[in-house]
């Protein structure tokens, strides 16, 4: 009974109710937006880490994240490889530089040089063109993504990379950065042109383990051969570079911070509506006080009008959130909302309705059952 009431009450005034509905699908459409981007960015911020295919990284001390990196000499590379326990040691340039469009302008990129014979940091979700073709000199090979941002259409399309030719082999799909230089991935020959460094030293030395090796066991031998240098696994290297660029810089608390506001929005719109609703409507409260009706049965009513509310507008927002999601597979920002995402955002919908109902509840205490017979 107590729901055919909430109902009829929000129909009673339905302009009211398709202003709350609205406001609660505007503010689930927002948290869903910038929890979907903040879930983007961190798995584009660490993306290169985790799909490296090494186990360990030795990276120079003190670097924050994948994206910006010192320089490991060559002897550095000996000495990894003669520890117990390496299989192999792959030297990895990943720098910024400079793309010279065909139609002209710049652009900054990041060049990722990787070794074709181990692969490691080779580029993946390959769908033109293929890895074997980036041995070739001047070879390059870029994400759908940023090829018209680059200038480019077609493999075969030459650009100019820090003043030295490249020729376009390949493209990938979904390979984002979180800077939005996009990366630019080659063999390390090539990468010593593009970058100026020394050949046989490199920005990373990634290292793959021994068969039954346990990665954390090997770093940790690596990190007392090579002292001066930083050494972690893979895990922990990609969990280094999201902190930098989700905590560090501020971006994952702007997302927060906006997911916050829409929830607060959601709030005060819910409240507010259901505030007027109760008031307007104490009189009939009073009557169901008087004839028996509990302070339970009562604030039922108003909980399932915030209820109702909620669902109409998630199962609205939810469409709307998951459409564009899946829209942004095409773009640079990725929006990720998965399934057990939008369940989560539809139990703090509705928490956050049944929050709003709270303030339309204290009114009924004010209620006096005889006013009904005044």
């Amino acid at each position: 009974m107590t729901t055919l009431i909430a109902w009829r009450n929000l129909r009673y005034d339905p302009v009211r109710f398709a202003a709350t509905v609205i406001g609660i699908v505007f503010a689930v459409v927002l948290i869903s937006m910038q929890t979907g981007m903040l879930f983007g960015f961190i798995r584009a911020s660490a993306g290169l880490v985790e799909r490296s295919g090494a186990d360990v990284w030795v990276i120079a001390q003190g670097t924050s994240n994948v994206d910006q990196s010192g320089i490991l000499r060559q002897p550095i590379f000996y000495r990894a490889l003669a520890v117990p326990g390496v299989a192999d040691v792959s030297r990895t340039i990943i720098q910024f530089t400079g793309w010279r469009k065909p139609a002209g302008g710049t652009e900054s990129v990041i060049i990722v040089g990787f070794d074709p014979q181990t692969r490691l940091a080779a580029p993946w979700n390959v769908v033109e063109g293929s890895i074997e073709a980036l041995s070739a000199p001047n070879a390059v090979m870029i994400d759908r993504l940023y090829a018209e941002k680059l200038g480019v259409k077609a493999i075969g399309d030459r650009v100019e990379i820090a003043e030295r030719r490249a020729v376009i082999v390949g493209f990938t799909e979904g390979v984002r950065t979180f800077t939005q230089s996009p990366y630019v991935f080659t063999s390390y020959a090539n990468a010593l042109r593009y970058t100026n460094i020394p050949d046989g030293d490199a920005s990373y030395m990634l290292v793959k383990a021994g068969p039954g090796v346990d990665p954390a066991a090997l770093a940790a031998e690596l990190g007392t051969v090579l002292a001066k240098e930083d050494v972690l696994t893979t895990v922990d290297f990609a969990a280094r570079t999201r902190d930098y660029w989700i905590l560090t810089t501020g971006a994952g608390s702007a997302l927060v911070l906006g997911a916050a506001l829409g929830a607060l929005v959601g709030v005060v719109i819910v409240a507010q509506t259901l505030y007027a609703a109760t008031v307007e409507r104490l009189a009939e409260y009073a009557t169901l006080s008087a004839i028996g009706a509990g302070s339970g049965y009562l604030n039922a009513i108003v909980l399932k009008q915030a209820m109702i509310a909620g669902t109409i507008g998630f199962v609205i927002a939810g469409t709307i959130a998951w459409m564009m999601a899946a829209s942004s597979t095409s773009s640079p920002a990725a929006i990720l909302l998965s399934p057990l995402t939008l369940l989560m955002i539809g139990v703090l919908t509705l928490g956050m309705c049944a929050l709003a109902s709270l303030i339309a509840v204290r009114k009924l205490y004010s209620i006096d059952p005889t006013s009904v017979f005044r």
